[in-house]
């Protein structure tokens, strides 16, 4: 396996990782700004701090498919056994999957939750 396969997804991450600490950023915001109100928004509250907790899985999740994606390119630039390169490769692909699941699954939920905090029925 050439060494510069597992490093060409990195920009593809950094874009993830980016999107990630951003919603992160203005989803703890909205909770800072519910908390003012936090009788009439506990539960919404207790909804968007799962949400965030989601997130930060996620971006762990990212920044570690970039440390094996890095190792995996290094180890192929070394002419390191295939298969440890190939490992490397491996989780870190695993782990940018979960990752990106747990993103979507974010996204799904961040809907109900808006809905709910908005009291519209979407339907």
């Amino acid at each position: 396996m050439d060494w510069y396969i597992p490093i060409t997804l990195l920009p593809g991450i950094a874009l993830l990782i980016l999107s990630t600490s951003n919603f992160i950023i203005a989803l703890n915001a909205e909770v800072q700004k519910l908390k003012a109100n936090e009788a009439l928004f506990g539960e919404i509250i207790a909804l968007k701090i799962k949400q965030l907790k989601r997130l930060s899985k996620a971006i762990s999740g990212l920044y570690l498919s970039v440390l094996f994606f890095t190792i995996s390119g290094l180890f192929a630039s070394i002419s390191y056994p295939q298969n440890i390169v190939f490992l490397f490769l491996l989780l870190g692909i695993v782990i940018m999957s979960v990752s990106v699941l747990l993103l979507i699954t974010y996204s799904i939920l961040a809907i109900k939750i808006k809905t709910k905090h908005l009291r519209i029925n979407p339907f």
